[in-house]
Parts: C-alpha cells; sequence; structure tokens
C-alpha cells in the first residue's frame, strides 16, 4: 500500500504540474517557449521516469517474494484441484487488495506535495478523468506486473514443492 501510495502522489504531482502550467498558459502567462518550463520539464520527465522503473521492479519483487512465501499452500491448493491460473490470478488479487487504497490516496497527497513544492503558489487540480485514469493505469500495471511472478511460481510441479524439505 506504502509503495503504491507513493508511486500515485508521484504521478499525480506531476499531472498537477501539467494542469497548473496549462492553466498559466492559457492565462497569457509564461509559455512553453520559456527556457525555465523546458527544462522543469525534462527534470520532471527524468524523475518520472525513474519513479516508475523503481515502482515496476518493486512490484516485482514484492510478487516474487510472496511467490515464494505461499509455495507449499499453493501447492496443497492446486493438490486440491486449483489451476495455477487461478493461483496466479490469487496472488495478483493478494497484492491489488492493498494497491487500491494506496492509489487513492496518493491523489490528494500528490496534490499537497505539488502544493508543498511550488511554496504556496497557484494550483489547478488536474480534470477528474485524468485523475481517474492514473489511478486505474497504476492498478492495471500492478497487476500485469505481479502476474508474471505469480505464474511462474504456479508452474512448479505439485510433488517437488510438497516434498521438499522446510529450511
Amino acid at each position: 500500500m506504502a509503495s503504491t501510495t507513493v508511486t500515485a502522489s508521484g504521478l499525480v504531482a506531476v499531472l498537477v504540474f501539467h494542469a497548473t502550467a496549462d492553466q498559466r498558459i492559457a492565462g497569457g502567462g509564461s509559455g512553453l517557449n520559456n527556457p525555465i518550463f523546458g527544462r522543469d520539464e525534462q527534470v520532471l520527465l527524468i524523475l518520472t521516469v525513474a519513479l516508475v522503473t523503481l515502482a515496476g521492479l518493486n512490484a516485482v519483487c514484492t510478487a516474487w517474494a510472496t511467490v515464494l512465501d505461499t509455495r507449499r499452500p499453493a501447492a496443497l491448493a492446486r493438490s486440491l484441484g486449483a489451476t495455477p491460473e487461478q493461483i496466479s490470478a490469487g496472488l495478483s488479487m493478494a497484492q491489488l487488495l492493498p494497491a487500491l487504497p494506496g492509489a487513492m490516496l496518493g491523489v490528494p497527497l500528490g496534490v499537497a506535495l505539488f502544493a508543498v513544492a511550488s511554496g504556496g503558489g497557484r494550483v489547478a487540480i488536474p480534470p477528474a478523468w485524468w485523475l481517474a485514469v492514473a489511478v486505474l493505469g497504476i492498478l492495471a500495471a500492478l497487476a500485469v506486473l505481479t502476474s508474471i511472478p505469480a505464474r511462474i511460481g504456479a508452474r512448479h510441479p505439485v510433488a517437488d514443492v510438497l516434498q521438499a524439505e522446510l529450511a
């Protein structure tokens, strides 16, 4: 949940930056030709790519740790009739349930983050559909990224997992 909140906050802050910049341009303020605005946008793009990359790696590592922790219970469920697809879907949902409130909490925190970073300057809230797409996009990316290790883990032979010694 915390990781998703941080990611959502960062992405919402980027959306608020663009909404604020669009509002300033529409109001006759400094526009896209301003070299400072161009530099800010370049730095913001680099930080956004780094944030999204780290969030993706964190999601995969967390899912892989969950797969390793649930090897035996998942093998037992498979021996009782669950399919590998059901096991991987369950593990992905286990990651998504805490991510939903984290993504929702990231929206107001991202607006607050930008407000603090702008030094009390004018803040424009992006359209609601931008925020909804950001939240749904984060959740969709998390579902895809967690399903990869979950599918790999669910493919191990049941007998091998159940016969393995506990370390």
